[in-house]
């Protein structure tokens, strides 16, 4: 897209001139053009120039395509669900994007956000939604296929997530995850001093808690799956009133249901705050301090063999705020 400056508009800033051209656009920053006009994404004469630069008659302004679109593109989008309407921020889903090209989508998913719809929750807003949201927005959806997450996750853990956006990128990343070609590591903070390293090969079995009404893993030799789980102590403290709390690098090598929960658990170090396998004293002592109210775990880091670019791919995602509240990572 490109327009003329007129002699009436002339001998202005650019920056100025763009602010005043973006006013009905309020999600759009003065920083936001600076880093346009540092990036080439504006331009005039299709050339680079400097936030004052004083615009002269008939100029010629050029945005990039990625201009366009934000131009294009409603700012809300409303959601029916069974029992209530939500508004959705097309600039919310796409600042939880970290990454994106030709074959994946990659979402750094906040703590407390489903990644499914069911049973539970078929009146919340599930990242599930917003991906949808985002796909009809970019044109990613067919007759045939719609962009879909890879694999699921707790609704309390943050983390990295991935869906693919084509039916071969997606059977692809399933099938790595089958075979078990993909990497991890996560983040946790648990109760008390943990050795420095450990290799936890405890085998898990899971069955259905009607307490929580929901199923749950632990230890059991006779009826079980294998699992691994190698953890690091990055660093440790003490907590007024609890006692020791310390940063884990969590490495899995299978995919148990809550397998680092209840690996942890079993060893008498379970993540802070997580309501199933959970220590009453610290997490109280948590709350009222430092109001962390979700287990702190992590996604932190993914890669995998990406066969369309062929070469490792990895991703990691901004360790969250409440992880902070603890440790200086």
């Amino acid at each position: 897209m490109q327009f003329k400056i007129w002699p009436n508009e002339a001998d202005q800033r650019i920056d100025r001139f763009l602010r005043k051209y973006f006013k009905k656009y309020p999600e759009v920053k003065l920083s936001d053009i600076f880093a346009w006009l540092r990036k080439w994404v504006i331009k005039v004469n299709w050339n680079k120039v400097k936030q004052n630069y004083r615009l002269k008659e008939w100029d010629v302004i050029v945005f990039s395509s990625d201009i366009e679109d934000l131009l294009k593109k409603p700012q809300e989008v409303i959601l029916d669900k069974n029992e209530k309407k939500l508004k959705v921020s097309l600039k919310d889903i796409e600042n939880m994007i970290i990454y994106e090209d030709e074959n994946w989508i990659v979402f750094n998913k906040p703590a407390g956000l489903v990644v499914h719809p069911g049973n539970k929750h078929e009146n919340d807003l599930t990242l599930t939604d917003l991906l949808d949201v985002y796909s009809k927005y970019k044109n990613l959806v067919s007759k045939t296929f719609k962009p879909s997450f890879a694999f699921r996750l707790d609704r309390d853990t943050s983390w990295i997530i991935i869906a693919g956006k084509n039916y071969e990128a997606l059977k692809y990343l399933n099938d790595l995850i089958r075979q078990r070609k993909t990497d991890k590591t996560y983040l946790a903070i648990v109760k008390g001093k943990t050795p420095k390293h450990e290799m936890i090969d405890f085998p898990l079995f899971r069955w259905f808690n009607r307490k929580f009404w929901r199923a749950q893993s632990f230890v059991n030799w006779e009826k079980w799956q294998p699992a691994k789980t190698e953890i690091w102590r990055l660093a440790n403290k003490k907590l007024d009133e609890v006692g020791d709390v310390s940063l884990l690098k969590v490495k899995i090598y299978t995919g148990r249901m809550h397998q680092i929960r209840a690996h942890l658990a079993h060893i008498w170090h379970p993540i802070v705050w997580d309501i199933m396998y959970w220590d009453e004293k610290i997490n109280r002592f948590l709350k009222n301090k430092y109001k962390i109210t979700r287990q702190l775990l992590h996604s932190w880091k993914y890669w995998f063999f990406d066969k369309f670019k062929n070469k490792y791919i990895s991703f990691e995602a901004p360790v969250p705020d409440d992880f902070k509240k603890l440790f200086s990572i």
